[in-house]
């Protein structure tokens, strides 16, 4: 009887931990999404011809 009383001690799965943490999950969102927004503006300009030399002389003085 007095195994009975004695509380379960399950693992809580991995997956379950992160959908219940609603801060976690606004975090992780919002990281996600700036990561992968930069990396998609570095390969953007990455991908920019170089600017002419007529252009850029009188930038540059």
């Amino acid at each position: 009887m007095e195994n009975d009383q004695q509380p379960e001690n399950r693992k809580t799965p991995f997956g379950r931990m992160i959908m219940d943490d609603f801060m976690l999950l606004l975090f992780l969102g919002v990281t996600i999404y700036a990561i992968f927004y930069l990396l998609w503006g570095i390969m953007e300009l990455s991908n920019l011809p170089a600017i002419p030399e007529e252009i850029k002389q009188p930038l540059v003085k």
